[in-house]
């Protein structure tokens, strides 16, 4: 049976933990005291007694203990806080600099984004003062890339408003132009621009355009498209020929990693598939094809890598044609450096002849608009000629002799005559071959004639620089190929034709649209829209019949 009463440990282990809290007295001490009293029936009994009063005592206990908590304290007014000034977070340099690039690389490009180029250009260059070289680098590249592709007005609107604007914008026209300009332009602006703090192109950029420039790759592997077998073997050959000549002669004086690959080009039906197998095969150009009709089998693939031997209509290929397209131009030219206002023109009735007589006649009468200039075309026949009767058509014989006969009807005597020729020329161009002409020249004796006389090129010798001599030419000057007067190792027309071909392709990536090369063998090389154009130089038959340099001075028109 459970005891409603406590037992004795519970009973002082109780009294101990009230009495010890409620009179502030050690609970240890108060166990040991207790313990000490012998009787605890008496005791017991004492606490059955007064349980009503411990009751009570044990209740006020716990009040007291709530009541001598201590009080909070009042919570001062936000006036009378003291300020405090709250420090942000430190942030290391390294860090600093980070958020700095990315602030000014997103206001740069917004920049860019918005045309806004004087802010572009200014964020970049605090930008490129933030940045490790290889960043440097890349930043002057863009900003230059930038300004490149720019009009030329919105350059001088920019040039216009601060010095460092005017440096950027002068090195990006400068870079616009062609190489062969453009490196020594460099160099002048590099050296006009070095003080400069602002001129960020002159530690990067700049030094690796001139080194692009020193060290331009040389083309390595050129493919020949000819027609080597066929009606065109032979003219074939010899530009085969004039190539490998050019080449030899440079193994002279350097080292060459070139190399050839040569393809028949006979077949029309291949043309294509060779310029492919080509390309396949590694050529970086093609020399050819040489017939237009072989040249238009190309059209679909507007190729950019050919320099066709012919004229066609497709802008895309480089052309070089053996016949000079300016030479009636040529020959103007000259004449017109001469003074000479009146001239005759004397030619055959061979188709090419023709052509060139016409076209000498043409440009004449176009020049002639702002000078008193006159010309008068006669032609005969390419077969069975009567030169004599030709010549005399043109200086006016027959109206000389009719006169004369008219005088011998009035006076009923034979009188006697000496042809008055007209006298208001100043030159005479005979169209022909040198054959033709070296029976014609000496015609002019016959009549006296002591006229500056013009051929054409087509009297340059076929076997070029060991022409046999031809007295019957002698006064006579024409434009002709620099092989056939200077010491070259090419023999024939053709062959120049090749060698020029040849320095034609290894040059192409460094000229421009008016631009010469003054090293062809058949010429000045002129480049006009990609179409190239030969130059002549001009000859003339010495009294030995030898062609001899005449060194006319070369006028400003010619193109």
């Amino acid at each position: 049976m459970v005891s409603e009463h406590p037992s004795e440990p519970e009973f002082i282990l109780f009294f101990c933990m009230i009495f010890s809290h409620q009179f502030n007295t050690n609970f240890g001490s108060f166990i040991v005291i207790m313990t000490c009293i012998s009787d605890f029936t008496i005791l017991y009994t004492w606490f059955q007694m007064y349980q009503s009063i411990a009751t009570i005592i044990i209740l006020c206990s716990f009040l007291g203990l709530s009541a001598c908590s201590t009080a909070p304290k009042p919570v001062p007014s936000q006036s009378e806080i003291p300020a405090t000034e709250i420090e942000p977070p430190k942030i290391s340099e390294k860090e600093s600099q980070k958020h700095q690039i990315a602030t000014l690389e997103r206001k740069a490009l917004l920049a860019k984004k918005t045309q806004a180029w004087a802010e572009f250009i200014q964020f970049s260059q605090q930008l490129w003062h933030l940045s490790d070289e290889d960043n440097q680098a890349a930043i002057e590249f863009q900003i230059w890339h930038s300004l490149k592709h720019l009009p030329a007005s919105t350059l001088i609107e920019l040039a216009e408003q601060s010095p460092t604007l005017a440096n950027w914008t002068t090195f990006a026209e400068i870079t616009q132009q062609h190489p062969i300009w453009q490196k020594q332009r460099l160099k002048d602006w590099q050296d006009f621009s070095l003080d400069d703090p602002t001129a960020l192109y002159n530690y990067h950029l700049l030094p690796a355009l001139l080194t692009q420039l020193n060290h331009r790759n040389p083309v390595t592997r050129i493919a020949i498209l000819l027609p080597f077998t066929g009606q065109y073997a032979g003219i074939s050959h010899q530009i085969r020929n004039g190539i490998l000549k050019n080449h030899f002669q440079q193994l002279k004086h350097q080292k060459s990693a070139l190399e050839f690959d040569f393809y028949d080009s006979s077949d029309l039906t291949q043309i294509q598939s060779l310029y492919q197998t080509a390309m396949a095969q590694g050529a970086e150009w093609v020399i050819g094809p040489l017939r237009k009709t072989a040249i238009e089998q190309l059209t679909p693939l507007a190729p950019k890598n050919v320099l066709a031997l012919n004229q066609v209509d497709l802008p895309s290929i480089w052309q070089f044609n053996f016949k000079s397209e300016s030479e009636a131009h040529q020959i103007n030219q000259q004449l017109c450096h001469q003074n000479f206002q009146r001239i005759g023109i004397l030619s055959s009735t061979m188709d090419a002849d023709t052509r060139l007589a016409q076209d000498i006649l043409f440009g004449w009468h176009q020049q002639s608009q702002n000078r008193n200039q006159t010309a008068i075309l006669k032609t005969y026949p390419a077969r069975n000629p009567n030169l004599r009767q030709a010549l005399g058509s043109l200086i006016n014989e027959k109206q000389s002799q009719e006169r004369n006969n008219n005088l011998r009807w009035l006076f009923g005597q034979n009188l006697q005559f000496t042809p008055r020729l007209r006298q208001d020329l100043d030159a005479i161009v005979l169209v022909g071959n040198e054959r033709r002409l070296a029976v014609f020249k000496p015609q002019f004796e016959f009549f006296d004639l002591n006229l500056p006389t013009y051929g054409t090129s087509k009297i340059t010798p076929s076997q070029l620089f060991q022409t046999p001599l031809n007295p019957d030419l002698a006064g006579l000057i024409f434009p002709t190929l620099p092989a056939a007067i200077l010491p070259v190792s090419v023999e024939t027309a053709f062959e120049a034709y090749g060698w020029d071909s040849l320095t034609l392709v290894q040059n192409l990536n460094r000229l421009d649209s008016g631009l010469c090369l003054n090293n062809g063998v058949t010429g000045r090389l002129k480049i006009q829209d990609r179409e190239v154009d030969h130059l002549f130089i001009w000859a003339r038959y010495n009294a030995r019949g030898q062609a001899v340099p005449l060194h006319l001075p070369n006028p400003s028109g010619t193109p």
